[in-house]
């Protein structure tokens, strides 16, 4: 389980730029549960996942993971837990490196081996084939022995996920993955996201654009708006809401009793 408590993330603190981008971010995530997190830009949605991640830390607040405190991880620390895919598809993939050698890199991460041992065996490469004929993502197996860098970005991206997997993330952070994708690819790549985090039960937090989907998709729907939780949508009441009742909060400016840091 995660849970963000009192989070707050400044910039530029205590100098004329100083720019609050979130505001006492409060929620929770179970195990295996998928989180959409929905907002106009400049709302804080990818501060908050950047957060979570390690990349940049908080100004006051605590991050739990179960029960443990882990607000002072550092990133490499935080990296054991965390797993992040993020719009950029150069982030998260070795790109003069085949599909393949990616995967098999990712499978070391939680091994022991001898320098001596061959990276990639005639059993592992098996193994890997199999799961790219798996994931049934346009013809993601054809492109095994391909460099990174001379395939699609959705690809690429499917690529990044099957890596957050096999490292044994026990969350996934994504952003906006699909952002620049024309509608057709990137509702393939949706759906194999979802097909990939539910097949394997990781909690998972996702920054998405579109309302509908981040409904459909998600067991719980937060809204962000000028860095505050001003919508937390799950169960029955999820079910209810309609995509264009998300908008309405969009445009309400927060209480002015959230916007300071607690002393």
């Amino acid at each position: 389980m995660i849970r963000v408590e009192d989070v707050f993330v400044v910039f530029y603190s205590g100098s004329p730029l100083e720019r609050i981008a979130l505001r006492g971010i409060n929620f929770t995530a179970l195990d295996g549960e998928v989180v959409s997190v929905i907002g106009n830009s400049g709302s804080g949605r990818t501060t908050l996942l950047r957060f979570l991640a390690g990349h940049i830390g908080s100004s006051f607040g605590r991050l739990w993971f179960n029960k443990t405190n882990i607000t002072g991880q550092s990133l490499p620390e935080r990296s054991n837990l965390f797993s992040s895919v993020f719009y950029d598809h150069n982030t998260g993939t070795a790109e003069n490196l085949t599909v393949i050698e990616n995967l098999a890199i990712a499978n070391l991460h939680h091994q022991t081996r001898s320098v001596f041992e061959p990276a990639i065996s005639a059993e592992m490469r098996e193994m890997f084939i199999e799961q790219l004929h798996g994931v049934d993502f346009m013809g993601m197996e054809q492109l095994a022995d391909v460099r990174v860098a001379n395939i699609s970005k959705p690809h690429r991206q499917v690529l990044a996920l099957m890596i957050a997997v096999i490292k044994g993330a026990q969350v996934l952070l994504i952003d906006e993955h699909s952002t620049g994708l024309d509608p057709e690819s990137s509702k393939a790549l949706t759906e194999t996201t979802e097909k990939i985090v539910r097949s394997q039960k990781i909690t998972t937090i996702m920054a998405l654009n579109d309302p509908k989907l981040a409904l459909d998709m998600a067991d719980r729907a937060l809204v962000l708006n000028r860095g505050q939780v001003v919508c937390n949508f799950s169960g029955e009441e999820k079910k209810r809401i309609k995509p264009d009742d998300i908008f309405a909060p969009l445009n309400v400016i927060p209480p002015a009793k959230n916007l300071g840091i607690p002393q």
